[in-house]
């Protein structure tokens, strides 16, 4: 065996599909691995010992740039064929022949059609539940308006927002943020919703109570330490005028926008909820709130996205600016005209979820 021939071989033996070598007269002088293991031994013996076996069942073969394909029955099993020409000089001229499983290729298509069909499903099933716990724009007991702007970035979102009557005058606001997109993130959201209900009780002694509790439920799940959420709750007590605030790792400060249009905003801090989160981790922070008074929350894909050609991020700022220039409209239509002018720093489409909470204060 010469160099040449013995390099063409090697080439072959490699290949993840089944492929032989004839000589100009048909005899068989090599087969790979691939397909020897559909047709056995046949190395010195007429192509003919193969092809009898089969029927064109194509008439018309299909040409295409690189060759000339043919489809065909082997030994029961259809194959897509395609032949070429090699010419090692003085060693000869061969035709190599590739012989693609169009059935095992047709049940790979099939398998990965139903696996994506069975994530689309999943997927909607996981879409419909998140919707569900998204509370809609509603006046909650003559007491607080709340409106919002919610857009995921995929189909499925990792933020969030509730609001929970937790006794006669006492109301629970929140914003969250789960790490990550998908049905990981969704499955999260959802866990963290029912986890904030089912501890409802614990708000009553302020919200830094409460995620101290949601923490706890958090970690008993040990789940990756990469996984994570960012939450601010805010509870409004309207018989003494004061709005309870805690912040888990949160960046996107509450903003406050006063009857009498001045702004503040409440850079309280504290652990995300996460691995290393406890209930010691959080404290309330307790401002005055007066009717007409409204609270802003918002998440980071509100105010991160980064546009170049405008140097910068809408940023914090850019919530606060909006929020003054449209103080005396109703809340969905700031929720909306801050989501607007956010917008306009995204290149392309939004790479994070956005989401926009306004609650005023009515009485």
């Amino acid at each position: 065996m010469t160099a040449k021939i013995d390099a063409l071989h090697q080439l072959l033996e490699n290949f993840p599909i089944s492929a032989w070598v004839l000589t100009e007269s048909g005899e068989i002088t090599y087969m790979n691995r691939e397909m020897h293991s559909l047709f056995g031994e046949h190395e010195g013996k007429s192509s003919s010992i193969i092809y009898d076996s089969g029927r064109d069942v194509q008439d018309a073969v299909v040409k295409q740039t690189d060759g000339v394909f043919t489809n065909i029955m082997l030994a029961d099993m259809p194959f897509r064929t395609i032949g070429v020409w090699v010419d090692l000089g003085e060693d000869g001229r061969f035709r190599v022949e590739y012989f693609e499983d169009v059935a095992e290729k047709k049940l790979l298509r099939d398998s990965m059609r139903e696996t994506l069909q069975k994530v689309r499903r999943e997927t909607q099933i996981a879409k419909t539940i998140q919707n569900r716990i998204i509370p809609k724009d509603n006046i909650y007991d003559e007491t607080i308006e709340v409106h919002a702007f919610y857009q995921p970035a995929d189909d499925l979102g990792g933020d969030f927002f509730d609001i929970v009557n937790i006794s006669e005058d006492e109301y629970l606001i929140y914003i969250a943020d789960v790490s990550g997109h998908g049905i990981q993130a969704a499955l999260l959201t959802v866990y963290l919703h029912e986890r904030v209900r089912a501890n409802i009780e614990a708000a009553k002694d302020g919200p830094a109570r409460l995620l101290g509790k949601i923490a706890g439920d958090f970690n008993s799940l040990e789940v990756d330490a990469t996984l994570y959420a960012t939450m601010v709750l805010c509870k409004y007590d309207k018989r003494r005028h004061e709005m309870l605030i805690a912040n888990a790792g949160h960046g996107c400060y509450p903003l406050i926008l006063r009857g009498n249009g001045r702004t503040e905003t409440v850079p309280i801090q504290g652990l995300p909820v996460c691995a290393i989160a406890d209930e010691n981790s959080y404290e309330d922070e307790i401002i005055g709130m007066q009717p007409g008074d409204r609270l802003i929350l918002y998440t980071d894909g509100i105010v991160e996205e980064f546009d170049m050609s405008k140097g910068g991020t809408f940023g914090q700022e850019g919530v606060r600016a909006v929020a003054e220039k449209y103080k005396d409209c109703d809340g969905r239509y700031v929720a909306y005209e801050i989501a607007d002018e956010a917008a306009k720093y995204v290149l392309l489409n939004a790479k994070d979820d956005r989401t926009i909470v306004v609650a005023d204060i009515l009485a």
